[in-house]
């Protein structure tokens, strides 16, 4: 059977049941759930992880932004469940917070 995107996402965000996200191990995490399809599982998710936006420094704080981020991803990628939403918003927030 094949995996499904959004368990495929949560592995490789390492998403909690609340829609965390976890930075480290990603490749790690990746390798051990899938040893012998890896590579072929990130081209699955590419499309996803590619998704990006500047911030707006001048429209509210980066919380704010990660939720109207989160409202977009919902929006044009309805196939996602709401774990996984929430953790690519998650890692956006966290990429433009450092």
């Amino acid at each position: 059977m094949k995996p499904e995107v959004n368990q495929i996402l949560k592995v490789y965000l390492g998403a909690d049941e609340s829609g965390g996200y976890e930075p480290l191990y990603r490749d790690e995490r990746m390798r051990k759930a899938f040893p012998d399809s890896h590579r072929q599982m990130m081209a699955l998710i590419a499309r996803y992880l590619g998704e990006d936006r500047e911030p707006d420094r001048t429209a509210g704080d980066l919380l704010q932004q990660a939720a109207r981020f989160e409202a977009t991803l919902r929006q044009r990628f309805p196939e996602l469940d709401a774990i996984v939403v929430r953790a690519l918003a998650n890692r956006w927030h966290f990429e433009w917070s450092r």
